[in-house]
């Protein structure tokens, strides 16, 4: 039986490329997804928008550096994954959102992120047509972007088996093996596994993957809403965030919605 360094649980966002990442160290890798190929689960439904404009700095930093990754695949791997730097636009309409978005670049600026409180009339005229109606202004982030989940995944992926990552499609782990308390494999519906290390990239089934081990993870799983268009003319380059809350008696509460 072989014995691989790592066994990683989902081929999504997370799996993909840690898998890469692992393979390029030079470690005997292995992934295993429940779906047919990679970025099948939540993945091929994202709006692929990929920004550091976050508030904590490790994730400023590590965003930073995935906008380092994505904006220079092409160049240096090939691959066209639709990677477009139009930056990124949180917009505020009510005095404390204004407030909160300007306490915020201040914090976002010493942990060195290029970004900016602006002015109505420039968010107006980053995002041509927006609802200018209370609009008082917004944080523009220039360096964040968007790339296509799908085709990023998949050249991922490409690179990750060229460098000897093993990828085991339609198959289901089911346990994870141990013994005095250390992992030494793991079981799926098709075969036995040997490693001493296993990575729970499963998303929103990381709760259960969790639960072999009796642990448990605190993910739960949460539906979003998507409106898909027919195709327009792009007509704004920016990402951009209406961070308002909204009430319905359908849905209830609803934010953050994006574009």
């Amino acid at each position: 039986m072989v014995e691989y360094d790592t066994i990683i649980i989902g081929a999504g966002s997370v799996g993909v490329p840690t898998a890469l990442a692992l393979s390029n160290q030079g470690l005997n890798t292995l992934v295993i997804d429940t779906f047919p190929s990679v970025s099948q689960g939540d993945n091929k439904h994202a709006i692929g928008g990929i920004r550091a404009t976050h508030t904590h700095k490790a994730k400023i930093w590590l965003c930073q550096r995935s906008i380092d990754i994505f904006s220079t695949w092409e160049e240096k791997f090939g691959d066209d994954i639709w990677w477009s730097q139009g930056g990124y636009c949180f917009v505020a309409y009510t005095e404390q959102d204004d407030q909160m978005l300007k306490a915020t670049v201040k914090t976002q600026k010493d942990f060195g992120l290029n970004i900016n409180y602006v002015s109505a009339d420039k968010i107006k005229k980053l995002l041509p047509g927006i609802n200018d109606k209370g609009l008082l202004g917004g944080t523009f982030s220039p360096e964040d972007g968007n790339a296509s989940p799908l085709l990023a995944l998949h050249a991922f992926y490409r690179r990750a088996t060229e460098l000897g990552a093993k990828f085991h499609f339609n198959e289901k782990v089911v346990d994870i093996l141990t013994k005095d308390h250390r992992v030494i494999g793991i079981k799926t519906d098709k075969n036995t596994y040997k490693t001493q290390s296993v990575i729970n990239a499963a998303g929103a089934y990381a709760k259960e993957v969790g639960a072999f081990i009796g642990t448990n993870i605190p993910v739960q799983p949460e539906s979003h809403e998507a409106g898909i268009t027919e195709p327009v003319k792009n007509f704004f380059k920016p990402m951009i965030v209406d961070i308002r809350p909204c009430s319905d008696s359908i849905y209830g509460d609803s934010k953050n919605y994006y574009f």
